[in-house]
């Protein structure tokens, strides 16, 4: 892939090249979610613990009154790029597909807000769209969704929501989770130097969220959510990964805690696959069994039979 693609820069990524990712990781806006699809979008606000108006996003399938669960979309970008809409198109497809109402909130990014402000902005979107679920339609599957950074803070609101009595989550559907901030896995030491999201380019991430905090017991398994060390009471948990990359190691840990901690878990490790490779290549076949896996287990969820 990084032979037939130049562009992509060999190097890691350093705090100097934040600014440069943040121009280059964006979503394509709004009309790519609504073009050629049956939803309806509307655009709002949430606010924050710290009074802060959070933009928000909302998908539903048109002319539904009724949904049949609820998506609490968090994105990916490595905690310290993206927006809101990046991730937004599988969610825009299940929501026609299936008849589901979907909301991702912009939640402030590191290093100018560091831990705990990203997962606290999440974690009050989704309390407050929630509620919203519950006034609208009623008791109705609350799941949490979330890619690569966006995986890790989805990890992290499901272990918040579950000690503070918030939002009980029907499922947490984790797609290639940034989980431990030690970076001292034996995947994280196989995939360094190489460029996309190399070892380096993970310490630049957790380095902006935990600051001098980092290897610390000042980090909180909300941040970092491998070091949980009671993972009972969870929802059910889908996890995926690629086999050549950073997060394979943790991903897989994560689910053999999960599974020995009695939750029910899915795990896919992808063969010849790395970070991302749903997003670069998503016509590939195993990026197709990788869509078709998440939306299967998502099939289960709303039919009860996890």
């Amino acid at each position: 892939m990084l032979d037939s693609s130049p562009e992509i820069g060999r190097v890691p990524l350093q705090p100097e090249g934040i600014t440069e990712l943040r121009e280059q990781f964006r979503s394509p806006g709004a009309e790519a979610l609504t073009d050629g699809r049956e939803v309806d979008l509307q655009e709002s606000s949430v606010l924050s613990r710290d009074g802060t108006s959070l933009l928000a996003t909302t998908l539903t399938k048109k002319g539904s009154t009724h949904p049949r669960a609820a998506l609490f979309h968090i994105h990916s970008g490595g905690m310290i790029a993206g927006d809101r809409l990046i991730g937004m198109d599988l969610m825009a497809d299940w929501v026609e597909a299936e008849n589901l109402v979907c909301m991702s909130v912009d939640y402030r990014l590191a290093p100018e807000y560091p831990d705990p402000t990203p997962l606290n902005d999440c974690y009050d979107g989704f309390v407050s769209f929630a509620k919203d679920v519950s006034d609208k339609h009623g008791d109705i599957p609350l799941i949490a969704v979330g890619m690569s950074a966006g995986g890790g803070l989805a990890a992290g609101l499901a272990l918040m929501s579950r000690d503070r009595g918030g939002p009980v989550l029907a499922g947490q559907l984790l797609m290639c989770p940034m989980l431990d901030e030690s970076n001292d896995t034996a995947s994280s030491r196989q995939f360094s130097q190489l460029g996309l999201w190399d070892r380096e380019s993970n310490d630049t991430g957790w380095n902006a969220l935990l600051g001098s905090r980092r290897h610390t017991s000042e980090v909180s398994p909300y941040a970092s959510p491998s070091l949980e060390k009671n993972l009972s009471g969870l929802p059910p948990t889908y996890l995926d990964v690629g086999a050549l990359e950073v997060f394979r190691s943790e991903v897989v840990e994560y689910a053999e805690r999960l599974a020995s901690s009695d939750v029910t878990v899915e795990l896919h490790l992808w063969a010849g696959a790395f970070h991302g490779f749903d997003l670069t290549f998503p016509s590939a076949h195993v990026s197709q069994l990788a869509i078709s896996s998440r939306k299967m287990w998502l099939d289960r969820i709303l039919e009860g039979t996890l």
